[in-house]
């Protein structure tokens, strides 16, 4: 007579012992996993990360400045739901190293080569003491991660676009911005986020979905929908000379292209759509589409 033997299916957390089991035996008999670890030395060209209790792959990707993708495809991951603590995660495989100049700050460097502060901070374990005290001749080691670095005169150009926008539309909002969410939370500021520039301010309601979406200032419907990458539902309003305001993630809806509203008139209610760590509105001003910080503008 033959026996057959049934196994029974393994739990998730069976599955996720096994996969950080098969992975600590794979860096075992790797030639190259002495370079998987946090201090590696400056000669490494391997970041890695250790999986932690709480993490979510889309929030390692976003913390990191990069797309949930490049993380899954640079890990071969099968299966995305399928993460354990102390799994090791590859953030970037390629590095550049900077020297540092007069006048530079860990702001400028975090800017010029896309990546984020903390990303520095990581792979260069003095900053955590030196913070922005950056001294001259000092070598940082930049991990790439997929944006492309910019060169010192493009970044300076960048700059000065950006000011001379902002002296333009200071001038433009006289009047002042109404607040697109009232009683609203500021849960993101403009500037450089996850390594990445953030165009806009992130505002929150703890009433969230059922929270209007107000227009800043009056002007006609340029675009409603789903029309652009990691947006989600938004809308677009054209306030003539260059001046647009951009309303993402929401909810639904309530205008349409061409539609002339006023003020303070209801655009749609607070969403979570595209990509977005929760309810809340991206909102951006721009100005002959270069964006501009918001905050001043807004009416106390």
């Amino acid at each position: 007579m033959e026996y057959v033997q049934v196994t029974a299916p393994m739990t998730s957390q069976e599955e996720a012992k096994k996969a950080v089991v098969e992975q600590a035996l794979f860096q075992a008999f790797n030639p190259y996993a002495s370079l998987a670890k946090p201090n590696a030395s400056p000669s490494s060209n391997v970041m890695m990360y250790a999986v932690r209790q709480g993490d979510t792959l889309s929030g390692i990707a976003q913390r990191y400045g990069l797309t949930l993708k490049k993380l899954i495809d640079t890990n071969k991951i099968s299966n995305p739901h399928l993460l354990a603590v102390g799994m090791r995660l590859v953030i970037s495989q390629d590095e550049v190293t900077h020297m540092v100049k007069r006048g530079e700050t860990l702001n400028y460097v975090s800017q010029r080569y896309g990546v984020s502060r903390e990303l520095l901070v990581e792979r260069n374990p003095l900053l955590k003491w030196l913070s922005d005290n950056l001294y001259v001749g000092q070598v940082l080691y930049i991990p790439i991660t997929g944006g492309k670095p910019m060169r010192a005169e493009e970044l300076a150009q960048k700059r000065n676009t950006s000011q001379a926008a902002s002296r333009q539309v200071i001038g433009r909002l006289r009047g002042g911005l109404e607040w697109p969410v009232r009683e609203a939370t500021i849960t993101s500021g403009f500037g450089v986020r996850w390594g990445r520039s953030h165009k806009g301010v992130d505002l929150w309601n703890e009433a969230e979905a059922k929270t209007p979406i107000y227009a800043a200032k009056a002007g006609a419907v340029l675009e409603a929908g789903a029309n652009r990458s990691g947006y989600g539902r938004m809308v677009v309003l054209d306030h003539g000379d260059g001046l647009q305001t951009f309303y993402a993630h929401m909810r639904t809806i309530r205008v349409a292209p061409g539609q002339l509203v006023d003020a303070g008139d209801v655009l749609g209610y607070m969403g979570q759509t595209g990509d977005s760590t929760g309810y809340h509105l991206h909102f951006e001003v721009r100005q002959d589409d270069v964006p501009i910080n918001p905050l001043p503008y807004l009416s106390r």
